[in-house]
């Protein structure tokens, strides 16, 4: 949540299938701009997390209390989406749709989504919409390649009442470091983190 002398709280997650693939490296870009405009950034690469599949709504586990029975690493990150001010997602698109380990995180928030629309209470500890930036990388150059991935990190942003502010595709990126070749991309990518948090800290003052 926003701390007058602290800063904007940004949670940064990179949902990659690799450490440091083109995906992670504009999200990094997108870190440096955010803590040059003066937020706080807690970064999470979920492949270091064990995040279990969704039991619902088979299970029906967080159906009447809003909160999910598994113990591994979505409960942390729980706390961290409830609190964070303004969220950064960077992945890559695969078969259209995002990761593994994204889908995973997306699918368990399926508790806030209860907490939200079956039991109307609130899910974040701001009463203020959070922002959003997205920002996506594909090998194939191809418009609609995103179009799947965009749907579903939508859906997800609103279940726990945050907007997508700003996105960023980027095409045609094959190989792990690609993205080096492009220095507007990561130029594109600062600026977004920079003046992202920047219209959140004067909106939040």
């Amino acid at each position: 949540t926003y701390n007058r002398a602290m800063g904007a709280s940004v949670l940064a997650i990179a949902g990659g299938t690799r450490p440091n693939g083109n995906s992670e490296l504009l999200l990094d870009h997108a870190i440096a701009g955010a803590t040059e405009a003066g937020a706080r950034v807690e970064k999470v690469r979920l492949l270091d997390r064990q995040i279990a599949p969704c039991i619902c709504p088979q299970s029906e586990d967080c159906l009447p209390t809003g909160t999910c029975t598994i113990v591994d690493d979505m409960q942390d990150l729980y706390h961290r989406l409830r609190s964070a001010d303004v969220v950064f997602l960077a992945f890559p698109v695969i078969f259209r749709g995002v990761p593994a380990q994204t889908k995973a995180m997306f699918d368990r928030t399926q508790a806030l989504w209860v907490t939200k629309y079956k039991l109307g209470r609130a899910v974040r500890q701001s009463s203020e919409t959070g922002k959003g930036l997205v920002i996506a990388t594909a090998d194939r150059d191809d418009p609609d390649e995103f179009d799947g991935a965009m749907q579903a990190t939508r859906s997800w942003l609103v279940s726990f009442d945050f907007k997508e502010e700003l996105r960023l595709l980027f095409k045609a990126l094959v190989r792990q470091h690609d993205v080096n070749l492009h220095p507007t991309y990561l130029k594109q990518s600062f600026e977004a983190g920079r003046v992202l948090v920047a219209d959140q800290e004067s909106a939040l003052r």
